[in-house]
């Protein structure tokens, strides 16, 4: 029992150290406003469906809940060849000069070609990017050590799927809805514990049944 709470501890702990060198260090995988009060650290591969569901739902987060969340991406390649990590190479080309959110969004909306350098090309060029700049740091794989450094700290949190995110130490794996996070979020945003009467475990399950319906109607009207 101890040794299992030790191992739980040592995680967050690792989870917060994580956070602080991201937002020390990676500004350009840093969205939102650097000192919000509550960080989602998600995990994530450009080639995932999941992720790229994930990407509209952390949009939303972010509009609604201004100077009160940010977001910080890591990466985490499914797979360690060339074509899994070119995609991840390219955003983080594209952050040298200012851009890699705005690669991210393009690369999750061409998922079906994310191992073909010419796309990359092409939308480093859509994007306005000094393309000899961007050539020059992908021939050097100025990327690399970056997403091993993301990929160690997945390993080290044993994150053992995309997206996986945390929230104030709480740890979800897997697509998340919006409701879900919105609820861990305004959990972290209550002022002190003595508010905090109803567990967040609770609060889940309410938000989970609120939700069952709506879920179990879009699965009729699929079906249909």
């Amino acid at each position: 029992m101890m040794a299992s709470w030790y191992r739980w501890l040592g995680a967050m702990l690792l989870a917060l150290g994580c956070l602080t060198l991201a937002r020390a260090e990676q500004p350009s995988n840093l969205r939102g406003d650097p000192d919000a009060p509550v960080t989602i650290l998600v995990f994530s591969a450009f080639a995932c469906p999941y992720c790229a569901e994930a990407r509209g739902t952390l949009e939303q987060i972010l509009a609604a809940y201004p100077g009160k969340v940010n977001l910080v991406f890591k990466h985490s390649p499914l797979g360690a060849d060339s074509a899994a990590y070119l995609p991840h190479e390219a955003a983080l080309a594209a952050a040298e000069q200012g851009k890699f959110w705005e690669m991210q969004d393009a690369l999750f909306i061409r998922q079906n070609q994310l191992g073909e350098r010419g796309m990359v090309d092409s939308v480093a060029k859509e994007l306005g990017l000094d393309m000899a700049r961007f050539d020059a740091a992908l021939a050097s794989r100025a990327g690399l050590a970056r997403i091993r450094s993301d990929v160690a700290e997945a390993n080290a949190l044993k994150v053992q799927s995309t997206p996986t995110f945390y929230i104030g130490g709480y740890k979800f794996e897997g697509a998340q809805s919006a409701a879900v996070l919105r609820t861990v979020i305004d959990h972290l945003l209550v002022p002190g514990p003595a508010s905090r009467a109803q567990s967040l475990q609770d609060k889940l399950r309410d938000a989970q049944q609120r939700l069952t319906p709506a879920i179990e109607r879009m699965q009729q009207a699929r079906q249909q």
